[in-house]
């Protein structure tokens, strides 16, 4: 009986979906510039760039300090008082170089300054991780600044980040999904005879909405809170099952890329930890001496990459200088390079989000573990000959 009520409640969530569906294809709903320009996850060329935009009072949007006005309401909890007309916003604000006890410098990635010298500071968190001593270094270069810490969920920094301040005191922690949503809803009423600006901040809406895995239609919203709480119980239970039920897709993954791994002659290892950043799928051959292919995520279940990456710690063991330049010389312009990885890409959209369904999707039929053979392969191909 309970598994008649589980399919009936999820035929009739996945009627609704598709009933949206059809309606967000025939109203243009899907459409999202800053998502087809791949921007999604860029903190600077993106979120930081539009917010300050925004909140500059000689923004190229016109409305003087409007905006500013509406987030210094929500947002200030310091009783500093902020002449909005006179602030200027700066976009990672160079504060000196971090230092070697590493609590000072830095760059900053809002900065909002007034003509009395009063501060707003915003560390601005898409999927980075925290650096040491971040916020510990921002409230230093600014004591009696509104430090704000804003994430996507609205998750505090780690202990490595804020030292010894203390949260609601020295800073203070906000969301996208619910805090600068509530404000960018502000700001769009604002200008709602100005076309031009208020699809652009209906844009960037629609694109955090995405980004927090809200609905883009609230008229779909009311219908599924409808559907689920009068059929609690039932919801609960496929809740309660859906991490397990992608634990399962996970070990499906892993022992297909256990037979790829054997296909071509390699190790294999993966330490995929949702909970944290950095983890990934590992593979290498045992003459290999100082990297590993590999696919890791930046950020818990986002921001997939793949490419080669040092075995050890770059920072203790370094890559030799000779292996260094002899894959930097086959970079192209799409492919990117840090300390950890001589050079690395990112994984293409969708597959590169595992918070979305759609990367999901591609684990369950296959084209995830054919999608990665391929980078695999590739890798094989441009590292020929290079003794690594």
């Amino acid at each position: 009986m309970e598994t008649i009520k589980l399919k009936y409640l999820l035929d009739q969530v996945k009627a609704l979906n598709d009933r949206y569906k059809k309606i967000n294809e025939l109203t243009g709903e899907n459409f999202n510039v800053f998502r087809i320009l791949k921007l999604e996850s860029s903190e600077v060329r993106m979120h930081s760039a539009f917010l300050a935009e925004l909140l500059n009072p000689n923004g190229s949007h016109g409305q003087k300090g409007t905006f500013l006005k509406l987030f210094l309401k929500s947002f200030c909890f310091k009783n500093n008082t902020i002449d909005p007309e006179s602030c200027k916003v700066e976009i990672e604000k160079h504060t000196g170089f971090i230092s070697e006890d590493g609590t000072e410098g830095g760059r900053i990635d809002i900065v909002i300054t007034d003509k009395y010298n009063h501060q707003i500071i915003i560390e601005n968190k898409i999927y980075a991780g925290d650096q040491a001593n971040q916020l510990y270094r921002y409230h230093k270069y600014s004591p009696k600044a509104d430090l704000i810490y804003l994430t996507l969920e609205g998750n505090e920094p780690s202990d490595l980040s804020k030292n010894e301040l203390h949260i609601d005191i020295d800073f203070k922690c906000y969301s996208y999904a619910y805090h600068i949503a509530e404000w960018l809803e502000l700001c769009r009423k604002e200008v709602v005879m100005l076309p031009i600006i208020r699809e652009s901040i209906t844009q960037y809406l629609n694109l955090i909405k995405y980004l927090t895995n809200q609905t883009l239609n609230d008229t779909m919203a009311e219908e599924l809170y409808t559907l689920l709480v009068s059929n609690l119980e039932s919801s609960f239970i496929i809740a309660d099952n859906l991490k397990q039920s992608l634990t399962k897709l996970i070990d499906k993954l892993d022992t297909e890329l256990i037979t790829i791994a054997k296909e071509l002659g390699l190790n294999y290892d993966n330490n995929v930890d949702f909970k944290g950043n950095y983890t990934g799928f590992w593979f290498w051959k045992d003459e290999w001496k100082h990297v590993n292919f590999g696919f890791q995520f930046w950020s818990k279940n986002r921001d997939f990459i793949y490419g080669v990456v040092a075995k050890q710690d770059p920072n203790m063991t370094p890559i030799p200088l000779y292996l260094i330049e002899e894959l930097q010389l086959i970079r192209n312009n799409s492919l990117r390079s840090n300390l950890w990885w001589p050079f690395y890409e990112k994984i293409q959209a969708p597959l590169d989000n595992w918070a979305k369904y759609d990367a999901w999707k591609a684990i369950e039929d296959g084209s995830m573990k054919f999608a990665m053979k391929e980078k695999i392969e590739y890798l094989f191909k441009v590292t020929q000959g290079i003794i690594l």
